[in-house]
């Protein structure tokens, strides 16, 4: 069903990187750190880079206990400046729930690639007191912000009064991603405003950002007794969103759900925005994808299984429209537990202990990214790192080429970390 709503890059490598074999030491290819932000007493939480390496989306938070908001910015990297995109308290809820405030909500906030679109989700303060209900959609060239919720089609038709359904929106935004050009947006969506007498529902929403337009990929029906499906595959993975995606082109939609009447019977599915056409890529049968990436053309994908079935828990990678799955293996870590893919389908980071590690997919050469030697290492308390997310949120912060890599720790002398941008090889 689809409705109009009303709102309230990839080529390039590493310079030198094609020729490494093994352990390599990075500052063969003259690399170096960069320290990004200075936020004081707050937090910063949740980075996002363009895909061109121009923009930084990101997080701040107060410490515990004080009285104060939590923010959104935006940074260019080119020249420092930075700006406030929004702020906790500022703005009403829309209606029916004018009666709150908008607050930022539990999600990473997402930057498209190409630097222009920011989207973040909104929660409401009290007396309504709903987390992550609507999501914020910002026009960085504008700018303006427009917030949208999203609405479940089959209660829309239905006596909302007598089923004691508060609205017909779903209640929370789970998952999302963006694509490339900021035009699509697909989001995991979970839950209803009434009694949980009828059970937990779960979908998927995909959005036009252009034509304002959003329609369901995967959603059940409601009888007035209860939610039900009418096949498989059902019931997508949400928790923390679990394994999702889009691609940057926007065409191919990554995403676990149930694939029979087996309860514990998931697998990872790929769907084609345009047809809708949808079909299994693993067969696992089993719901630990804890983490799932897809390259800018639908292609490659990486996801990390932390279950016991095939050769156990690790990251695996795939082709979309072959059959063969391979499990990576490295020779500097036990286990490789990726945290980002570049949008080329190229590299993949991860870590092991005091060392940032990268991989290339398509030799199985692997290096090291930074370590304490890394010209530029601020030497805090605690070892620099990737950026932490929630549970099964795969970051953005490499840029198309691979060249260009967020980080996050703490400067020498200050117990909060900052952000810093890793920069490997030469231009």
């Amino acid at each position: 069903m689809i409705k109009k709503i009303i709102p309230f890059i990839i080529a390039g490598a590493l310079t030198g990187m094609a020729a490494l074999s093994g352990e390599t030491d990075m500052r063969d290819l003259d690399s170096s750190m960069r320290r990004l932000t200075r936020s004081g007493k707050d937090a910063v939480k949740h980075p996002c880079l363009s895909r061109d390496g121009r923009r930084m989306l990101y997080m701040t938070e107060p410490p515990v206990g004080e009285d104060a908001e939590k923010t959104i910015r935006i940074m260019d990297l080119y020249n420092g400046k930075e700006k406030e995109l929004f702020r906790d308290n500022q703005r009403q809820a829309p209606e029916p729930y004018a009666e709150s405030m908008l607050v930022i909500g539990t999600k990473p906030p997402l930057l498209s690639g190409d630097g222009e679109t920011a989207v973040f989700v909104l929660g409401m303060s009290e007396p309504h007191g709903i987390m992550d209900h609507f999501m914020a959609v910002a026009d960085l060239e504008e700018p303006s912000i427009k917030i949208i919720s999203f609405s479940i089609p089959t209660l829309e038709k239905k006596d909302l009064h007598s089923l004691e359904f508060d609205s017909a929106d779903w209640e929370r935004i789970s998952h999302y991603a963006l694509s490339d050009n900021g035009d699509r947006l697909a989001c995991v969506v979970k839950g209803h405003l009434g009694p949980q007498r009828y059970g937990y529902a779960s979908g998927i929403v995909l959005m036009d950002l252009k034509m304002n337009t959003q329609e369901m990929l995967l959603a059940p029906d409601f009888t007035g007794e209860a939610w039900t499906w009418p096949g498989f595959p059902q019931r997508p993975l949400m928790g923390g969103g679990w394994a999702f995606g889009l691609s940057g082109n926007g065409k191919s939609v990554l995403f676990g759900a149930r694939s029979s009447s087996d309860t514990t019977d998931y697998d990872l599915y790929l769907t084609d925005w345009d047809t809708k056409k949808t079909r299994a890529i693993t067969d696992f049968h089993d719901r630990w994808f804890s983490l799932a990436d897809i390259d800018h053309d639908g292609k490659r994908i990486v996801f990390f299984y932390s279950g016991k079935k095939k050769e156990g828990m690790g990251t695996y990678a795939l082709t979309a429209g072959s059959p063969s799955i391979r499990k990576l293996e490295s020779r500097i870590t036990p286990r490789i537990e990726f945290i980002d893919m570049s949008p080329d389908g190229r590299f993949i980071v991860y870590k092991h202990v005091y060392k940032g590690l990268i991989m290339n997919l398509q030799s199985g050469r692997e290096f090291v990214a930074f370590d304490e030697k890394t010209p530029g290492y601020p030497g805090g308390l605690t070892p620099m790192d990737f950026p932490a997310l929630p549970s099964f949120w795969t970051p953005q912060i490499m840029t198309s080429n691979g060249h260009d890599i967020l980080l996050i720790g703490p400067p020498a002398g200050k117990e909060t970390s900052e952000i810093y941008l890793l920069h490997i090889g030469n231009d």
